[in-house]
């Protein structure tokens, strides 16, 4: 088997990373798994590197067990990674609840050969390790527009829709304590979108997508990750998503978008922020 052929692909939650592996497993000896872990698999008071490790364990045995039993673990819906892990149709709540559950992929007719490549999505799990595994595996990150994502954020039922990230505060106590320390839950989805966005500064540089571009364009993932050479099938173009928003929730979110954090606008300066929120109201 051969580990240099494992990629870890990280991002915004709400930000595309699910579409990416649902793309990349449209190309040749590719496998694309989305989060096949878990926070529950991992115990914090062993430490950063322990959990580092335990990710290089599980992406070596899930190459064993793609090219020898022909199966993976992951989060799937009907035996394949989907576009969106979230359904279309809202609950009682008023919130889009997770539409995938873990499971076994049958890849036995996906890879050529033991030398496929292997990618394994986590947002938050791989976000909170960067510094570190960094120096195991190569890391790819996804962002959107944080308007966007603070939109989709409010649709969907996760707890980050209540301003926490579990597998992101296990491993980063300052985070927790900062999170803990804001009774509003905006304020904290603005503090998770700015941890996000310092972490990619930090550490991703280069190695960014911004999900506006792959939906203009599919095949940049393949791009990104170098796998140019390999011709997909043919997606063509799709839409933003960016449709759909209460006007005057997303005006609240645009005000308190503006000026905040300093990681935030080095992704997306305030020009895109206009920009989107004037489309938002052209649209309504």
């Amino acid at each position: 088997m051969n580990p240099t052929n494992t990629i870890l692909l990280t991002g915004l939650p709400r930000a595309g990373t699910t579409l990416c592996c649902h793309i990349l497993n449209t190309y040749p000896n590719v496998l694309a798994l989305h989060e096949p872990l878990t926070p529950s698999d991992f115990d914090p008071t062993l430490g950063r590197n322990a959990a580092v490790s335990q990710i290089s364990r599980f992406a070596q045995q899930s190459r064993v067990s793609a090219w020898v039993d022909g199966v993976v673990v992951s989060r799937q819906k009907d035996g394949k990674v989907p576009e969106n892990p979230v359904a279309q149709v809202a609950g009682r709540d008023g919130l889009r609840p997770i539409d995938v559950s873990m499971g076994q992929i049958d890849v036995r007719h996906q890879l050529q050969d033991e030398h496929f490549t292997l990618v394994i999505k986590h947002n938050a799990l791989f976000t909170a390790l960067l510094p570190e595994l960094n120096n195991t595996l190569p890391v790819y990150g996804i962002v959107r527009n944080p308007l966007a994502v603070l939109a989709s954020w409010n649709q969907v039922d996760l707890p980050v829709n209540q301003g926490h990230i579990p597998a992101g505060e296990m491993f980063d106590p300052a985070l927790k304590s900062q999170l803990a320390q804001i009774g509003d839950r905006l304020q904290r989805q603005l503090h998770i979108l700015e941890w996000f966005c310092r972490q990619y500064a930090d550490h991703l540089a280069g190695r960014i997508l911004r999900y506006e571009d792959f939906v203009i364009n599919p095949h940049s993932v393949g791009n990104l990750l170098q796998l140019s050479s390999s011709f997909p099938i043919s997606h063509g173009q799709r839409s933003s998503r960016n449709t759909g928003y209460d006007l005057a929730q997303m005006e609240v979110f645009y005000q308190n978008l503006r000026g905040f954090g300093d990681a935030l606008p080095y992704f997306y300066p305030p020009a895109q922020l206009d920009e989107l929120m004037d489309n938002i109201r052209g649209s309504m």
